[in-house]
C-alpha cells in the first residue's frame, strides 16, 4: 500500500557522496533522518520551510521538495537552477541563456567564446563588442613615452626585454 503525505522542511543536511537526510513536521507527525533522494547531476539543501513530499511504500519513503516562493519567475518550456530569486540560471525558451548573480560569476578554467562579448554597460568609451574595443585600441597611437600623459590616456609601457 502506498501513502503519501506533505510537510514542512525543518532541517536538511548535505553529507558529501550521500544522499541527504531530511527532517519535517507538519500536523503533529514529525519524520526524522529520511533520505532526500534527488535527479542525478542535481543536487541541493531545501531551506527550512520548504514544502515537502513523502511517497512511503511499505519500508522506504522517498521526499521530493520544492520551495515556490524562492523561484525565479519562468515562462513555458524554460528551465531555471536556482538558489532563491537573486541567483539563478536561466535556459530560455529563446535558446539564450540569462545568468543573475548579484555577487559575480567566478570560472575555474579558461573561458573559450566562438562568438563576440558584448559590454552593455553605460560607460561611454567601452561601448561594443571586445574585439571591436580591441581594434579601436590598436588603432591608438600614444607615442612611446612612459611616465604620466597629457592626453589623459594611460601611456605605453614597453614590453618587458625577452629572456634568452
Amino acid at each position: 500500500m502506498m501513502k503519501f503525505f506533505t510537510s514542512i522542511v525543518t532541517s536538511c543536511k548535505d553529507i558529501v557522496g550521500k544522499l541527504r537526510k531530511v527532517n519535517a513536521s507538519a500536523n503533529g507527525i514529525d519524520v526524522e533522518n529520511r533520505q532526500l533522494i534527488q535527479q542525478y547531476g542535481f543536487v541541493s539543501v531545501p531551506p527550512n520551510g520548504s514544502r515537502i513530499l513523502f511517497l512511503q511504500f511499505g519500508n522506504v519513503t522517498v521526499a521530493v521538495a520544492s520551495d515556490g516562493k524562492e523561484r525565479p519567475e519562468v515562462k513555458e518550456g524554460e528551465t531555471a537552477l536556482y538558489s532563491g530569486k537573486s541567483n539563478y540560471v536561466l535556459l530560455k525558451q529563446d535558446g539564450s541563456i540569462k545568468i543573475k548573480a548579484p555577487n559575480g560569476v567566478d570560472i575555474e578554467g579558461d573561458l573559450r567564446v566562438s562568438k563576440d562579448i558584448w559590454d552593455n554597460t553605460d560607460n561611454l568609451t567601452c561601448v561594443g563588442s571586445v574585439n571591436e574595443m580591441r581594434q579601436t585600441l590598436l588603432k591608438q597611437t600614444h607615442g612611446t613615452a612612459v611616465g604620466p600623459s597629457s592626453t589623459g590616456i594611460p601611456p605605453i609601457i614597453p614590453n618587458p626585454p625577452l629572456k634568452g
